[in-house]
């Protein structure tokens, strides 16, 4: 699917299929990491929420580890790499029950085509899942019918606060009109909550993306289900409380964990892309050479946010070919301060429509559901003033054109992943 409003949703939710699921989602050289200390003698676990490799810009719809131990009275830190995607980290009496319905359905039937899911698969799955609040609401299924008369168009920047904003619901139904949580005060969790939600953990102005969990002292012991309100059920992990006389992982066992977990998500990048910088990229069981933006690899829950080559040499006039796997932009001339989320001073987060809309004379493209891969003429750059193609994705990948007016040297990024970079020099 290709579209603006529809290419906002599948960056930020990292690709979302009509499953639920994602079918693209679909090393050494780790460091340590480094664990807040709590005010006891023992050093606080630390979560990993997302992963960017130091080597090349990676992207995960996980935490590492997602299994962890702990006592009564612990304090956990989920940290989050920023990588241009939010994340949540939410507990409660309603998470556990719509996982144990989701879990198991997307364990079975998560890596099976979408035409091949029996419909009242689907159907169980999503009416547990729209129980809970999502990012931007479960969308009604599509229909031939007219909007009704009067009704306002959506705007994608328009975001379920009940997900972006810390939310506290003691007991009883989680409002779903989208707005803040009436309570925010994020105390002590003791398990009895019905929904307890981080809010959107910062993003990359907003210095530390930390989120502490404290937990009572009082909290039955059991597990407790926590999933990502943005990615949803396949985004999840389990916080087990055990008696406080019992032995735990300690924090740097903790890490180790996480570095093996995160081995085992890299290396698959690291084949895929070392091969592409020797000019070869295969996916979907067909080969591939050229510019790339973006690469996949099936093995892996997650994204390869490359440009590669790094750098491109062309000469005025000549078309420059990326082929896109994944949601991305090709944008020239990007404002300093360009975010994709903003905070404003009441709290309200806010997605930044420019981010995903073509900028500087880029055509528009018209929406469609097709599956197959889309093409996209975007014309010429005279190399003055912000260009963008605005974020494109398919099913199978956009082929996206571009040619250079003025010969220079021209810097140029992914507008929603920002470790994404590239050059294009350009002789006359």
């Amino acid at each position: 699917m290709l579209a603006r409003e529809s290419s906002i949703r599948e960056s930020q939710v990292v690709c979302r299929n009509v499953w639920g699921f994602c079918r693209v989602i679909v090393g050494a050289g780790l460091l340590l990491l480094i664990g807040a200390c709590s005010s006891g003698e023992a050093e606080a676990i630390t979560v990993r929420v997302d992963y960017d490799h130091d080597e090349f810009a990676t992207q995960f719809a996980r935490y590492f580890p997602d299994t962890i131990e702990v006592h009564p009275g612990d304090t956990v830190v989920f940290r989050q790499d920023w990588t241009g995607e939010a994340h949540t980290v939410s507990f409660g009496s309603m998470v556990n029950d719509v996982l144990a319905i989701t879990k198991p359905l997307y364990e079975e039937w998560g890596q099976v085509p979408e035409d091949q899911v029996p419909p009242e698969v689907l159907e169980e799955y999503f009416a547990a899942e729209c129980s809970l609040p999502t990012l931007y609401g479960c969308e009604e299924p599509p229909t031939d019918e007219p909007p009704a008369e009067g009704a306002e168009e959506e705007s994608p920047e328009e975001i379920n606060q009940t997900i972006a904003q810390p939310c506290v619901v003691e007991e009883g139904p989680v409002p779903d009109d989208g707005k803040p949580c009436a309570n925010q005060d994020l105390g002590p969790f003791d398990g009895t909550e019905t929904y307890y939600s981080s809010g959107f953990l910062g993003f990359e102005t907003d210095g530390e993306n930390v989120f502490e969990l404290k937990l009572s002292e009082e909290i039955a012991l059991g597990e407790y289900n926590f999933f990502c309100g943005v990615h949803g059920s396949f985004h999840t992990g389990t916080l087990k409380v055990v008696p406080a006389d019992d032995p735990i992982p300690s924090a740097e066992e903790v890490n180790l964990q996480t570095r093996q977990d995160l081995n085992e998500v890299v290396e698959p990048f690291r084949q895929v892309y070392e091969t592409a910088s020797e000019g070869q990229f295969v996916f979907g069981g067909e080969s591939f050479s050229g510019n790339f933006s973006g690469l996949l690899d099936a093995r892996v829950e997650g994204f390869l946010n490359e440009f590669v080559p790094e750098t491109i040499e062309t000469q005025v006039g000549e078309p420059v070919t990326w082929l896109i796997f994944g949601p991305h932009s090709i944008s020239f001339d990007v404002p300093e301060y360009f975010p994709i989320y903003e905070r404003l001073e009441d709290g309200t987060v806010r997605a930044n429509e420019e981010v995903f809309l073509p900028a500087g004379g880029a055509p528009e493209i018209e929406e469609t559901d097709s599956p197959d891969p889309i093409v996209v003429d975007g014309g010429t750059w005279d190399g003055a003033g912000f260009w963008s193609s605005g974020v494109l994705f398919s099913d199978a990948y956009v082929k996206y054109t571009l040619r250079f007016s003025t010969p220079g040297t021209y810097r140029y990024a992914c507008l929603i992943h920002p470790p994404m970079v590239g050059t294009v020099t350009v002789s006359g």
